[in-house]
């Protein structure tokens, strides 16, 4: 269990603090926004109100999705797809998924620490 407390605390954190607990940072990391509920989980496990906020700030100001976004959809053939019809072109998959996982995971735990 603390092995996973620790990938939590340490995911978001920054290289120095990486590299200050394991000797040496992660590299390039990528999927902070789906990440941020380790953020959550971690200050619910430890009672630290500076990870509940780091998982706030990772899950609105990094990768993934920010803000609300107008449905820009494109009509018309797609390549790939067998019946036209309308997408919003940048909508994703795993993107979405990360996105809503990370909400109810955040919300949930830390949702009293949420930005207004």
């Amino acid at each position: 269990m603390e092995a996973y407390l620790d990938y939590c605390r340490y995911f978001n954190a920054t290289k120095a603090e990486q590299a200050a607990r394991f000797g040496s940072d992660f590299g390039s990391l990528l999927l902070f926004q789906g990440h941020s509920r380790m953020d959550a989980y971690a200050a619910v496990q430890t009672g630290d109100e500076k990870l509940a906020a780091r998982a706030w700030e990772k899950f609105g100001n990094s990768d993934g999705y920010k803000g609300i976004r107008p449905l820009e959809d494109r009509e018309g053939e797609r390549p790939g797809h067998h019946v036209p019809g309308s997408e919003a072109t940048w909508v994703y998959t795993n993107d979405t998924a990360l996105y809503g996982l990370a909400a109810i995971e955040n919300i949930a735990p830390v949702g009293d620490h949420m930005p207004a």
